[in-house]
């Protein structure tokens, strides 16, 4: 095929798979990139959509993603970056997201690992727990500034989506580190805890993220002008194994603390999937989170 006859043809390029060691946490982290559909010789530049639990969620989504951008009224042209962990196995993170999304005052729980294939661990005599900080700053000094210096990235145009712990990762880091992000997709993030813990731990009506919510708003927190989209299954409140964390009630009480205190550039967009379970959303909450986030699709009409 000659060239001109590829002209104003739309391709893709292979997804991408980056090693990046971390000063900030001692961890070798796997990053897919998967860059937009775009025409030879393009120029453009888009904006940049950050996932968590990459080996889980990335294969899924990037072919969401996909449909989505497809035709623009449901969203524009997007980077997809997924961070994960060097293994091919979907439950490689399963214990090392215990380290990388929780923080002070996390309800603590067993890091003993199960017994399942290909899940990785921390390194004996470094931490397990507690290590959102170290995180984000990895996010902020290492991953985010390659990727803007490796592809055709908006610089400041960034999305973020987690799901379950995930999610509490990014309301964290909207309540402590907010310029990290200006668009974020909270899927189901826990927020509260009641009930006995792994560990043996006991804890009453615990609302440990939400306590950081209420700090940022007593201490006159500014967002910048963020965008937040939260979602919950409207079945996750009743599931055995997660009737602890409360998912769907406390879910009501955040998003119900965001919406009515007046916080300077934030907006606090909130849905409730019906029938949906916690294993069952997040791809939803993912789709319906980047039409929210963006404007597009039946949130253009809002």
């Amino acid at each position: 095929m000659t060239d001109s006859a590829c002209e104003g043809q739309e391709y893709f390029s292979a997804v991408e798979t980056l090693l990046i060691d971390s000063q900030f946490v001692h961890q070798t982290f796997k990053v897919q990139v998967m860059l937009p559909a775009r025409k030879r010789g393009e120029s453009a530049r888009f904006p940049v959509v950050y996932l968590t639990d990459g080996n889980f969620a990335f294969d899924a989504l990037k072919g969401i993603a996909n449909s989505l951008q497809t035709l623009e009224r449901n969203a524009p042209r997007f980077i997809l970056v997924g961070i994960g962990y060097p293994s091919d196995s979907p439950k490689a993170g399963v214990m090392l997201r215990c380290r990388d999304f929780t923080f002070p005052g996390y309800p603590r729980f067993s890091t003993s690992p199960p017994s399942i294939e290909g899940v990785l661990v921390a390194e004996k005599g470094t931490k397990e727990f507690d290590g959102a900080d170290d995180f984000q700053q990895f996010l902020d000094q290492e991953l985010i500034p390659l990727i803007d210096e490796k592809y055709d990235s908006i610089a400041g145009d960034r999305t973020y989506f987690g799901h379950s712990a995930g999610g509490g990762f990014g309301l964290y880091t909207l309540f402590t580190r907010s310029e990290l992000f200006n668009r974020y997709i909270i899927s189901s993030a826990a927020t509260t805890y009641h009930g006995r813990t792994s560990t043996g731990d006991q804890y009453e009506q615990y609302d440990f993220l939400i306590r950081v919510a209420r700090r940022f708003l007593e201490s006159g927190g500014c967002a910048g002008d963020a965008t937040v989209y939260l979602s919950v299954g409207s079945e996750e409140e009743f599931e055995p194994g997660l009737q602890e964390w409360q998912l769907t009630s406390s879910f009501y009480r955040l998003a119900a603390l965001l919406t009515v205190k007046s916080i300077p550039g934030l907006k606090v967009i909130s849905e409730v999937l019906p029938g949906e379970t916690h294993m069952t959303v997040w791809p939803i909450a993912f789709m319906h989170g980047i039409q929210a986030v963006f404007g597009t699709g039946r949130w253009s009409r809002r």
